[in-house]
């Protein structure tokens, strides 16, 4: 077996996944903790994504449609809700650089769209 193949089969952790969503992904996506980040990580092992080679196939497959999604206009409860929660200097922000979702963010919309109805029950126990 090549160098490669070896790599690729080894299990991921957090910070080969940190680095993939730096590779794949534009740096103001960057915007959230390495805790937030590490909270994905179980959840991508829950749904048997366990492999360095795995991970990197999940988020290329969707790559285009993430950043699609990202730069989405959000409607008017969106804008309400993250200008609340972001506040308006971060809000304004986002809204000039055009990008709405950390790393993390972007995981778990690739999951949704990867595994369906699965995920989407999941997030639902997940967030109570």
């Amino acid at each position: 077996m090549n160098r490669r193949a070896l790599i690729d089969r080894q299990e991921f952790d957090l910070h080969y996944l940190y680095k993939m969503m730096r590779s794949l992904f534009p740096r103001k996506n960057d915007c959230a903790t390495l805790s937030d980040l590490a909270e994905v990580v179980d959840e991508l092992r829950l749904f048997s994504i366990t492999t360095r080679l795995q991970v990197r196939t999940l988020l290329k497959k969707h790559r285009r449609q993430l950043l699609i999604i990202d730069k989405e206009p959000l409607d008017a409860f969106h804008q309400r809700l993250y200008r609340e929660d972001m506040g308006d200097e971060r809000y304004l922000d986002a809204i000039r650089r055009q990008y709405w979702f950390c790393y993390p963010a972007l995981v778990r919309i690739a999951m949704e769209i990867e595994f369906g109805d699965r995920y989407e029950q999941f997030a639902r126990e997940r967030d109570g």
